[in-house]
């Protein structure tokens, strides 16, 4: 498997850990539990969310996908569909984005709007890395060999994952450690 292959798997991995992560944060707010929120540890999690996907993963599917398209392979459909649910994914995760800065601002916000928001982010982001890991990946590992992902990789600025380096960046030092 190429290395952008295996890069792309391994995000999915740490996406569903943040999502999970950023489910347990939430659920704090109820008056049941023992535990207290971590509003700086949230940010950090929507920040990443907000940021990583737009930067760097959705691009790197799309061009997976633009080059399948030019070259006729995979399914049309799943790719227009794959390419939809990132847009409504960013904007789904801008929308958290602004309801925890209103909340760090000290401005109130009802939990069940913060909650509703959030479930329907995360159903929906977990039925989106289902779908690319049903639908696209096994047509993207089948399909795009050596060549084809070099290609994609010079289509595409290098980056490195701010949060899952091995260094990962400063602003991400303590949602790293919490991992």
């Amino acid at each position: 498997m190429h290395e952008l292959m295996e890069r792309l798997h391994r995000d999915h991995h740490n996406l569903n850990r943040l999502f999970d992560m950023l489910e347990d944060q939430v659920a704090r707010y109820d008056r049941d539990s023992e535990l207290e929120p971590d509003l700086m540890l949230i940010l950090d999690i929507v920040t990443y969310l907000n940021d990583y996907p737009k930067v760097y993963h959705h691009p790197l599917e799309e061009q997976a996908i633009a080059l399948m398209a030019e070259r006729q392979l995979g399914d049309e459909r799943t790719n227009q569909y794959i390419h939809d649910q990132h847009h409504h994914l960013e904007e789904g995760t801008e929308q958290l984005n602004q309801l925890f800065t209103t909340v760090a601002n000290d401005q109130p916000v009802p939990i069940e709007t913060i909650r509703d928001a959030l479930d329907a982010y995360l159903t929906a982001s977990r039925k989106h890395l289902e779908s690319e890991d049903s639908l696209l990946f096994p047509v993207m590992e089948q399909v795009q060999g050596n060549a084809e992902w070099r290609e994609i990789a010079a289509r595409l600025p290098e980056r490195r994952d701010p949060l899952f380096a091995e260094d990962p960046d400063e602003a991400f030092a303590e949602l790293k450690s919490r991992l």
